[in-house]
């Protein structure tokens, strides 16, 4: 008898397999006959991770990933590239085996076998709680196909291994049915670790999850000792060895200490428990009036579970009062794994919500959290919950209909349950179908590894080859990571980039990955600087070659528009431009031009006060902040500083005199290496205390590089009858030095402590 049961359950596990294979067969065909083929999502994340991962397995090895931020390059856990995989594809192409140019197809496929993996996962989770085969088949599928990591298909393609979590928290269960194997701590552990190399939440996450188990069984009486050290151990293991190995490779040191979305990017109670996707989420905004749902706020558990929650959550409070007085567990009748799951995954459910940050007063604890503000996203700590409430949900539902079949109550008289099935099923079919239609947009994958496609070919029309240069700068420019600078150029321009530096083997002089080094931020857009900035990092450069300038029909910035000017036209093609680049003329500036016109010009101005000169007669504000406490000044000691995060005036007086209706330029040097982001500048004019204009310029999208310090400017045309204008800054840490308020048609000069002449803020003397 035991013998049969046994193959009986293995047989469930080979039909929840077949099952799910299938499924995925109905929903995904032809992703899987041509894997290749497809993005899942061409632009984006989606198109970084593709391009990482593939020019890691062609060009690269070990921990560097050198195909952005050149001359630099990238450890390799924060380019996207899934370090695990992009390891295993290298491995391959350095076998001879000609794997990296299925990067897209492996990357794929590699998603689609998680997402076939977890039913049988859950299914044997669920048999664990003693649920039938049948049912627990059934309850399998549709819990693994609502997953909301279905969903990160395309632009998280590291975060929709929706296995990972479901596999994690089985070795939990069995950690606690037996304390004494050793086997379940070393699988989790390792397992880990090696989801870590994946993508670092899934770490995070599970090792979050067992230390939530720990907690929650620390409170129960008998209190568990020996399986609560070896849980404890087993869940901070894993998280020392990675941040020992982050600490043993990567040699960067001024990564953003505060990325930006650690209270933004949360779980809300609606991204919980209300509907996503269409068709449902319209009809329930309709209903309810709700606001929309961020993507990272959502963590759809569906309509079945939110409402079984609800009627459970209220049988517990009747049951409360009686339950207490006998002394009975509130968990009574539930298996222990389950309970102790739930609690534990409720615990990071209440994390992913910003609890306790988001309560009155307790905001400042953000601030010694240290490493953990890294994991910016905490919606995505509430997966777990989604997989405990729904593995409940599914016990729960099964209890109910094995206590109406012993009343001997006919199924149709009660038929709720198998209707509570269909609609829970109905919407783990959306919740596919409608990522499965997304997908099946992104034909054409294939062109993009083919060097045969890309623009590389026609460089021979004009007489070039790749090796003729040392990098590729894309236009519009991108640089994204930091959270100060954040440059998204264009949708065209990120493509045919990744494009052609996988073709060419050219690395890109543009960065697009996770916390990137600050320093080296500031050098590569200070490139895009005026001619009045000195561009240091070319001395970093390891050659003189030329740098390869690509262009995409979008709109150009002047500053963009500044190094198409100095460079010469290769090639044009419909798709973009290639141009060539000298060092020479990138590195060029007009600063000695400047100084020899200073020289002549400044004996022939008034000193005004302030040791000012400008070079019309109209009225000019300068304010250096040289009496300010702070002494971490640009120029000279002195600079504005305000460490909370608000709105700080640096400048509230009138028009500078003779107060005309003309254009005037707004300007402000801010610290770009302060602990947080860059903030944003705005300029109002007043009619007497009512405001008639206001002006926004936003310090993410700065260009301007001088030193450690980055330009504001704003540009304002005096509206009639102005007394007054208001210069205010919003950010936390700001330093601010060399406000300047001018006409535009002015010239504004004055010496540093050096005696070299200053000329709108830009110091000439080098």
């Amino acid at each position: 008898m035991i013998l049969l049961r046994r193959n009986a359950h293995w047989l469930g596990l080979l039909i929840v397999a077949l099952a799910s294979a299938g499924l995925l067969v109905a929903f995904f065909g032809p992703v899987l006959a041509n894997p290749d083929d497809y993005f899942f999502q061409a632009g984006g994340d989606g198109i970084q991770s593709y391009f990482a991962t593939a020019y890691y397995a062609l060009y690269d090895s070990g921990q560097h990933f050198s195909g952005m931020n050149y001359p630099f390059g990238e450890n390799v856990n924060y380019p996207n590239l899934q370090p695990l995989i992009a390891w295993s594809i290298a491995g391959l192409q350095h076998l001879g085996i000609p794997a990296a140019k299925h990067t897209i197809g492996i990357t794929n496929l590699l998603a689609l076998l998680s997402l076939w993996a977890t039913p049988p996962v859950l299914y044997a989770i669920l048999r664990r709680l003693g649920l039938a085969i049948w049912y627990a088949v059934l309850t399998a599928l549709i819990i693994g196909f609502l997953s909301p990591q279905v969903q990160r298909l395309g632009g998280h393609m590291s975060l929709s291994y929706a296995c990972f979590m479901p596999l994690l928290w089985y070795f939990i269960i069995r950690m606690q049915e037996a304390p004494q194997q050793w086997r379940w701590y070393v699988l989790f552990g390792v397992s880990s670790l090696l989801m870590g190399a994946v993508m670092l939440y899934f770490l995070a996450c599970g090792c979050f999850l067992l230390l939530a188990h720990a907690v929650v069984l620390f409170f129960q009486r008998p209190r568990p000792l020996a399986l609560l050290w070896r849980m404890t151990l087993t869940a901070l293991l894993p998280l020392l060895l990675f941040r020992g190995w982050l600490w043993a490779t990567d040699p960067i040191t001024d990564r953003p200490p505060n990325p930006f979305g650690f209270l933004v990017y949360m779980a809300t109670p609606g991204g919980v428990f209300t509907p996503a996707l269409a068709p449902l989420r319209p009809l329930w905004a309709g209903l309810f009036h709700t606001k929309d749902i961020s993507f990272e706020a959502s963590s759809y558990i569906g309509l079945v579970c939110t409402g079984v929650l609800a009627v459970a959550g209220l049988r517990l409070v009747w049951q409360w009062g009686k339950r207490r007085r006998q002394r009975r567990g509130l968990g009574q009748g539930v298996p222990a794994s389950l309970y102790t799951g739930m609690w534990a995954a409720a615990l990071l459910l209440l994390f992913s919500l910003g609890l306790p940050f988001i309560l009155p007063g307790l905001e400042g604890l953000l601030d010694y959290t240290g490493p953990l503000k890294q994991f910016r996203a905490l919606g995505r700590f509430a997966w777990p919950f989604y997989y405990a409430c729904s593995v409940f949900v599914a016990y729960y539902l099964y209890r109910l209909a094995r206590y109406q079949r012993q009343r001997g109550i006919p199924l149709r008289a009660l038929p709720w349950i198998p209707l509570l099935l269909i609609i829970w099923g109905a919407e783990a079919w959306i919740n596919i179908s409608t990522k499965a239609a997304e997908v099946a947009q992104g034909y054409g994958a294939r062109a993009f590894m083919d060097p045969g496609t890309s623009l590389a070919p026609q460089l021979s029309w004009a007489g070039r080859r790749p090796s003729d240069f040392q990098a590729i700068l894309p236009l519009p420019y991108m640089n994204k990571g930091t959270d100060k600078i954040d440059l998204s150029g264009s949708a065209n321009s990120v493509f045919q980039a990744h494009k052609l530096a996988l073709a060419t083997g050219l690395p890109e002089l543009a960065t697009y990955v996770s916390r990137p080094s600050v320093e080296q931020m500031l050098r590569h857009v200070q490139l895009l600087s005026s001619p009045l900035v000195e561009k240091p990092l070319l001395n970093d450069f390891p050659s003189r070659k030329p740098i390869l300038l690509l262009v995409t029909p979008d709109v150009l910035t002047p500053e963009e528009q500044r190094l198409v000017s100095i460079s010469r036209l290769l090639v044009s093609s419909p798709e973009a431009k290639l141009y060539e680049l000298p060092l020479a003329a990138l590195g060029a500036t007009g600063l000695a031009r400047e100084r020899a016109k200073a020289r002549v010009l400044l004996p022939q101005l008034a000193v005004r006060p302030g040791g000012l000169y400008a070079t019309t007669p109209k009225g000019v504000v300068r304010e250096s902040f040289g009496q300010s406490p702070d002494r971490r000044g640009r120029l000279a000691a002195g600079a504005f500083h305000e460490p909370k995060e608000q709105w700080s005036v640096l400048y509230r007086g009138p028009v500078p005199p003779p107060a005309d209706t003309g254009r005037y330029e707004v300007s402000v040097w801010i610290n770009a290496k302060t602990d947080y982001g860059t903030g944003g500048l705005q300029v109002r004019q007043y009619r007497q205390q009512e405001v008639v204009d206001e002006q926004n310029a936003d310090g993410r999208l700065s260009m301007e590089i001088d030193g450690d310090w980055f330009r504001m400017v704003v540009p304002v045309r005096v509206r009639p009858g102005v007394t007054g204008l208001e210069v205010r800054y919003y950010n936390r840490d700001l330093l601010a030095d060399d406000l300047l308020i001018r006409p535009a048609d002015t010239d504004v000069y004055w010496l540093d402590t050096r005696r070299q002449p200053v000329l709108n803020g830009y110091p000439l003397g080098r």
